[in-house]
């Protein structure tokens, strides 16, 4: 295994900075690259890249929203998602998008570079909790609830998190309450929670918020 070149995508320059020395020190790693948004990551991509160290919690866009994008690219980089989120349902949207490893930011350095070492050997690395999902959903695998939201969605999630009323997320809107209500009653349909409190709930467990 030799010259592997990787992307590092986090919004949180430091995190970059501590994975960058760490993976330098690796024999084999020739090149490494970092992406904090959206226009870096197209920038990035336009380079020669064997895998991309993608964090699914960032500022704008998520981490789920670049993975359609690495995944046009002709090079077709291997994925690793790293993340602190567990939520079930991130993790089956992870595996539906096809993302070659998952990595837990608390389980530390040597799993990313375990992971890292599946990948290029064509592999796959999921961690024993990830293989519980995957198993434990595998009857329902079509109808995990989506975990990217419109700007809509996004904004009103934001308003019901700080406690606004459906008037004032209105007006931050520049909609009615009645529209206001209509979004929030299908965005619990969409994610198939109960109420307004599991809409909460999801939406921290999944990085939403």
């Amino acid at each position: 295994m030799n010259g592997i070149s990787i992307l590092i995508v986090d919004d949180e320059a430091l995190i970059r900075d501590g994975l960058t020395a760490l993976l330098e020190k690796e024999e084999c790693v020739s090149k490494i690259l970092h992406a904090w948004d959206m226009s870096s990551l197209e920038q990035q991509l336009k380079n020669s890249i064997d895998v991309v160290l993608l964090d699914i919690r960032l500022k704008g866009n998520s981490g789920l929203d670049m993975i359609p994008v690495i995944r046009k690219n002709e090079t077709s980089p291997k994925i690793i998602t790293i993340t602190g989120l567990e939520g079930v349902e991130l993790m089956l949207n992870l595996l539906k998008l096809g993302v070659d490893g998952i990595v837990f930011k608390l389980d530390g350095y040597q799993d990313i570079w375990d992971a890292i070492n599946k990948v290029v050997e064509g592999d796959n690395y999921y961690p024993e909790r990830v293989l519980r999902i995957i198993q434990d959903n595998a009857s329902n695998w079509d109808e995990a609830p989506p975990v990217t939201l419109n700007f809509t969605e996004k904004e009103l999630l934001v308003g019901v998190a700080q406690g606004l009323t459906n008037k004032q997320i209105a007006v931050a809107l520049k909609m009615s309450p009645s529209t206001i209500e209509t979004y929030r009653i299908r965005l619990i349909k969409k994610l198939q929670v109960g109420n307004t409190a599991s809409l909460m709930a999801y939406a921290y467990r999944n990085g939403l918020l």
